[in-house]
This record gives C-alpha cells, structure tokens and sequence, in this order.
C-alpha cells in the first residue's frame, strides 16, 4: 500500500489517538524510510536474551569492585563534559515526551552546576521489518550516546544484544535512590532476571477519554471512573448510548468507540485495531508472558472471552468498523463517544471541551494497561562512573517533570503537571498507577500477538480459540529467534 495512501491522510489522528506504545510504533513506521546502510543485528530471540542476562549477573556481581574510585575522576562544576543522549526523534516519542527532553536536558546540566552539558542524538525508526532498537543505536555509534532513553518494550531487545550497563551496584551506593518511592510494578519494568538495566522516568497509563460535553448534551449516564465499574459490559453499554450511524445522506454520526479494524496491514505488515486487543488481553489476564516464560495464560477462557467481545464489536454492534483511518470527521465534528490513547501520547486538545479520563475498560483482572519509558546507560560508555553520575543528574529532572512521574505522588502534584485535566481526574489517574499492569511482553511479541489475532480472527473466520492457539505457536517461534 502507498505510503501516501489512506494511513498517511489521518496519520497524525492515527498516531494521537493509538494505545499502547507497541501498536503506534507498528503505524509510525507507515511514515517515510530513511535508508539505513548498517546491517541489522539479528533479531534477538529467547536464547540470546538468557546468554545476555548470564553475562549481565557477572557484570553485575564485579562491577564496584572493577571500578575506579570516582573521587576524582567526575567532572568539576563548570567543566560542561559534554554528554550524548540518544532518543527517538519527536514523530515517534510524541509531544509530552520530546518537550521532556527539549527542557529536561539542559536544565539537568544546569543543576549539575555545570559538570554536564547534555545533547540528543535521535535514534531514528525506518520503515523495516528488521528495524530494532538495538540497530538504532548501532547506527548512532559514531555519535557515541552514553545515555539513552527507550520505551520498556525494547528492554529485551537491547539487553538481548549486550548494548546496556547493569546500574544494581550504581543505585546500591547511590543514597538519593529509592526503590519504595515508585508505583507498584514500575521499578521492574527496568530489570531482566532481577538485573536492573534502566529506570523508568516516566509512567503511561492506557486509558480512554469520554466526550463529557457530549455526553451531557444527550443526556447520556456515564459510569463511574473506576475499574471496578468501567466493566466490558459498561464499556458496551456507553458505546451504544452514543452511538448514532452516519444518515444515509453521507452527513456524519456519531461513533460510539472512535476505533478502527485496519482492513490492509501497514507497511510493516503490522495490522492493527483500535483499541488494541493486547491491552485488553493485559487488562483481561494481569500479565501475558508466564513466570515460566511461556504463553499459558492465553489459553484461558479469559483471553478467548476478549476475542469474543471484539468480534462482537466488529461484526455484531458495528461499533468498530473495519477500514481505513477516516475518524477526522468524528473528531472535527465532536461526535465521538469513547476514545483510546496513553497519556505519553495524548495531547492537550484531547482534554478539551470537558473530555474526561476514564480507565481502559476492565476485562476481568481489575488491572490496567500501562507502560514505562526508561533511562539506561550505554555499556560501551567509556567512563561508567562518569556516565552514572551524568544519568542521575538528567534523571533527577526529567523523573519529577514528566506528565506522570515514576514516583508515587499526589493527585495533587499530577494536577499540576497535567493542568488540562477536568473535574477530578487527576485521581482517576492515581487510581489507574495504583492498579497498574505493565506491558511484559518485548516490541516484537506485542505486534506478533496483536497482528496474528487481528489478522485471522477479526479480519477472517479463525475461531478465537484457535486464533490464540496460532498466535501462541507464533510467540514461541519469535521467543526462540526462529
């Protein structure tokens, strides 16, 4: 399909309205190539990570013992050592996370008094279905980052190919480091094996945005906020109390779920709905991976039901139609119901006209779908020492100004990070890091699982039970680099 066909009309809806990192990665990447002439790494499969995670423990166990003192070797104030950072560029990151950066940096090296002088280095994404984060960073090797920072997902990725610095014995002798002070389960979004390799600067809840104004022009009962009562079942219930079909005349409806089954894949060969069936999955099942590292909770009657329950919505409610991305109209006219983002990628206008922050509908675990941004250390720093002071000092800053801190806070403190937000929806927030589950699978296993279910079950007549069967021999192939 033509890059400047109908993903590239309403890409930047597309790209704004997409939950969960791994299925908006899948369509940015519809956007223009940039040719690359470094060969990929090869894609990292379960054997690779574990071999990683081997070396990784040693590195671990002798790294303070191996280090210099660093006394004298850290910069002095004034001294402005110049530090490269390596991020993705603002297509990708999205606005929230780049204007992080844009203020982040240079404020992190004023607060060192001037020991840093920190600077970006992108870490460009192309269009390819052999792009890695791994790669990425690969290719900026003559720019030489110390630091980076990366979407959770690409943990496995990055530590599968050796590329970062195990910090457990850096934060062990670091007193300004608390590993109490994070939102349940958001510390270990960093770590493999108990190896901490990154530290998340910034939480992303999925949650879904209600037409408030809408809602109170209809005269439309809304749920309560909470996960305990924004069930499947209330999530259906409101879809269809908005939901009006377009006149025959061609004029514009209403669209109860402002959603889409993409009927082409992207070209990536990606295919994707929304709102993503994985993070219902995660929503349904608490966790997708096993503590064995398999696949077997989606062999439950849970992760079937969620299978269900979106053919339904496609086939049986009409509520997510199948097509392209024309959902602009819906969103010009402000005839929308439910949407779907993550608050790493939402924009200020999407809390306009009284939209308010509800969770991501509850299929079953009480629990909703978030992810995390992490800070690491490149391994082939050339000072480790310097490198982890240069580290905390941007993550000191870029941790306390994200939109959503790391740090449990106040729904006060979110309000004033998040002055956009409605009513009380700061606690809405509070509510949904309290109830967190974080995405366990890698970038890969995400758009595997999500593509392979899309694909045969809601674009063709695979039943779910084995559409999920299919999806689960696929994982394993990815899992072993097969």
């Amino acid at each position: 399909m033509s890059r400047t066909g109908m993903y590239a009309r309403s890409r930047r809806t597309a790209l704004r309205i997409l939950a969960g990192t791994p299925a908006l990665l899948a369509l940015a990447a519809c956007g223009e190539a940039s040719p690359d002439p470094t060969t990929p790494p090869p894609s990292t499969g379960r054997s690779d990570l574990d071999a990683a995670l081997r070396r990784a423990q040693t590195v671990a166990a002798t790294v303070t013992e191996q280090a210099p003192d660093p006394g004298s070797s850290l910069p002095k104030p004034g001294e402005s050592r110049k530090v490269l950072v390596g991020a993705l560029p603002l297509e990708i990151a999205g606005g929230r996370l780049f204007a992080l950066f844009a203020n982040g940096l240079p404020e992190a090296g004023r607060l060192s008094e001037g020991r840093y002088d920190f600077d970006a280095i992108p870490l460009d994404r192309y269009e390819s279905d052999e792009w890695r984060m791994s790669r990425a960073l690969m290719a900026a090797e003559p720019s030489a980052p110390e630091l980076m920072a990366h979407f959770g997902t690409d943990l496995d990725d990055l530590v599968g190919h050796d590329q970062l610095l195990p910090l457990d014995d850096f934060l062990a002798a670091d007193p300004d480091f608390d590993a109490g002070a994070f939102w349940p389960g958001a510390l270990e979004t960093g770590q493999r094996e108990g190896v901490q390799f990154g530290l998340p600067f910034a939480v992303s809840p999925d949650f879904t945005f209600v037409n408030g104004q809408l809602a109170a022009e209809r005269g439309i009962e809304l749920p309560d906020p909470s996960l305990q009562a924004f069930t499947t079942a209330a999530y259906l219930r409101t879809a269809q109390a908005f939901h009006e079909p377009d006149p025959p005349d061609g004029g514009v409806g209403t669209r109860g779920i402002l959603g889409v089954v993409l009927s082409e894949p992207t070209a990536r060969g990606d295919y994707i709905v929304i709102p993503p069936v994985t993070d219902a999955l995660l929503s349904a099942l608490g966790e997708i991976r096993d503590s064995a590292g398999g696949f077997t909770p989606l062999q439950s009657e849970k992760a079937r039901d969620v299978l269900e329950f979106y053919r339904d919505l496609t086939h049986r409610h009409e509520l997510l139609p199948i097509g392209g991305f024309d959902l602009d109209r819906y969103r010009e006219a402000g005839t929308w119901g439910l949407g779907f983002t993550t608050i790493a990628f939402s924009q200020t206008v999407d809390f306009g006209t009284n939209n308010r922050v509800y969770p991501f509908p509850n299929f079953g675990s009480g629990r909703n779908p978030a992810g995390t941004f992490l800070l690491s250390v490149v391994k082939s720093a050339k000072d480790p020492d310097v490198a982890y002071d240069a580290f905390r000092h941007l993550y000191s800053v870029m941790a306390l100004e994200s939109s959503l801190p790391p740090y449990r806070v106040k729904a006060e403190a979110i309000r004033r990070l998040m002055p956009e937000l409605h009513g009380d929806d700061e606690h809405v927030l509070v509510h949904l890091l309290e109830n967190a589950v974080f995405h366990d699978l890698s970038m890969d296993e995400f758009q595997v699982l999500g593509s392979t279910l899309v694909r045969d079950v809601l674009l063709g007549d695979t039943d779910p039970g084995e559409g999920l069967r299919k999806a689960i021999e696929e994982l394993q192939a990815t899992s072993s680099g097969s």
